[in-house]
This record gives C-alpha cells, structure tokens and sequence, in this order.
C-alpha cells in the first residue's frame, strides 16, 4: 500500500493542486479503490434501472435517425443527462405511453439518488484509505 497522503482539513476543502490531485489519483490507482468506486456506481446504476433506460435512449436516438454516428448520440445523451439532472424527479417514474411511440423526452436520465450516495460513500471510504487528513485547531 502506498504511503498515505498527508493534508490539512483546510487544505482537503479548497481546490486541490494539480500535483496533490495527481497524487490522490495515483493513489487510488495503486490499489482497488477507482475500480470499487466503478463497481459500486455500476451495481446501483444497474439496480435502479437507470443502465436500461440509457441503453432504450440510444437505441430510441439511432434507430429514429435522430444520431447517426457515436458522436452524436454521446452528445444527446451527456445533453440530456445535464437537463434531466437539473430538474425535480418525476414523483411516481411512470414512462407510460398508452400505445404511442416514445419520444426522446420521454426517457428520463437523471441519475438516481441512491447512485449518487452509493457512489459519495464508496468514495469517502477509498480516500479515508490513502489519506491523512489532519483536522485544523
């Protein structure tokens, strides 16, 4: 295990370096950390259906011949995924149609809140791993 990195609190709440940020991603990358903070964020994208409602998003996108390359489905959805991220929840998660095709709008890709805390948890835990984050006085 490397050894680890050494901060103020101060230090930990401002903007980090580039060469402290380097040094936080080495660290990270030397052990298991990047990829359980992957896999946690994989499994709960997967639980709470957001992977499969992505996936019928880019289908829905490349098969109505609004995308036709990659590019520009990754535009659509990183577009769609910001606007969506800033709205409210839907309060029941009903895409109902009543028969009638889907239209992009009707995909909603606002990442789940369980994702987000799942992904901040994991997170915290991997970086209490490789630092050393002395409290102020």
């Amino acid at each position: 295990m490397a050894k680890p990195i050494n901060m103020t609190s101060t230090q930990a709440q401002n903007t980090l370096t580039p060469d402290m940020r380097n040094e936080l991603y080495s660290a990270l990358l030397s052990g298991n950390g990047i990829r359980n903070v992957e896999s946690t964020l994989d499994h709960e994208m997967q639980a709470s259906g957001f992977k499969s409602n992505l996936k019928a998003y880019v289908t829905h996108l490349l098969r109505s011949g609004e995308c036709t390359s990659y590019a520009q489905a990754l535009d659509r959805v990183l577009d769609k995924i910001r606007s969506d991220s800033q709205q409210q929840p839907k309060p029941n998660g009903v895409n109902g149609t009543n028969g009638h095709a889907k239209d992009a709008d009707d995909y909603n890709l606002r990442l789940p809140d369980e994702v987000v805390t799942a992904g901040a948890r994991t997170l915290g835990v991997e970086l209490e791993k490789v630092c050393d984050i002395a409290v102020d006085r």
